[in-house]
C-alpha cells in the first residue's frame, strides 16, 4: 500500500488507505486515536481535497469546511469503532447516522439515460461525503460486520476482505512488522 500524498506537518508518519472502504478510511485519518500520539490527517482543507481523490470522490465546488469534515468522522467513528472491536454502536449514535444517511441519499439520483444511479454534483464538503456515509450505511446493515476489525498495534479499522478472514493489522509493512518485533522481543526477554 502506498502513502497518499498529504501533508503530514510535524508529523513523522505517512497515511494509507488500508480500511479497505471509504468510511473506515475517513475512520482512520487520525492515527494513533485518543493517545498521546494522536494525529488529524484531515487538519486542512489541502489535506481533505487530497483524501477526497486518493479515494475518488469528486471535490466540492465551494469551499471546504473542515469542521464538517470532522463531524462526519466523528459521527462514522462513533458506530464503526464499536463494532470493529466486537461490540454495539450506541442507540444514539445509530440514530445520528441514520438522520445524516437521510440527507446524503438525496444527493444520488436516477439518470435518465443508463437508468443507474448518480450522484448530483457537490457544493459543499457534506455532498461530497455523501457517498461515504451510504457506504456505511451498507456496511452496518448488509456488510459482513464479522469482518468489520481493527488493528492491535495502531487501532485503524479495516475489512478484512482476505479469502481466509484472517487478517490481523492494518498493514503488514508497519503494524505487522512493529507487533511481531514487540512479541520477538518479550518472548527473548522471558527466555
Amino acid at each position: 500500500m502506498d502513502a497518499i500524498d498529504l501533508d503530514p506537518g510535524a508529523y513523522r508518519g505517512t497515511y494509507k488507505l488500508v480500511g479497505g472502504r471509504p468510511p473506515l478510511d475517513l475512520v482512520n485519518t487520525i492515527s494513533w486515536p485518543d493517545t498521546p500520539r494522536a494525529h488529524d490527517w484531515l487538519d486542512s482543507p489541502r489535506n481533505i481535497r487530497g483524501w477526497l481523490r486518493a479515494v475518488g470522490l469528486p471535490e466540492p465546488a465551494g469551499e471546504v469546511d473542515v469542521a464538517a469534515v470532522h463531524d462526519v468522522r466523528t459521527l462514522l467513528a462513533a458506530v464503526l469503532r464499536p463494532m470493529a472491536h466486537g461490540g454495539s454502536p450506541s442507540a444514539a449514535a445509530v440514530a445520528r447516522l441514520s438522520e445524516a444517511i437521510g440527507v446524503a441519499g438525496s444527493r444520488r439520483v436516477i439518470d435518465p439515460d443508463s437508468l443507474g444511479w448518480r450522484w448530483i454534483e457537490p457544493v459543499t464538503i457534506r455532498d461530497a461525503l455523501a457517498p461515504v456515509l451510504l457506504d456505511a450505511a451498507e456496511l452496518v446493515t448488509a456488510g459482513q460486520r464479522e469482518r468489520l476489525r481493527h488493528c492491535p498495534s495502531c487501532d485503524w479499522l479495516f475489512e478484512d476482505q482476505t479469502r481466509n478472514g484472517q487478517r490481523r493489522w492494518c498493514d503488514m509493512a508497519d503494524c505487522g512488522s512493529r507487533d511481531k518485533a514487540k512479541r520477538y522481543y518479550r518472548r527473548s526477554k522471558s527466555s
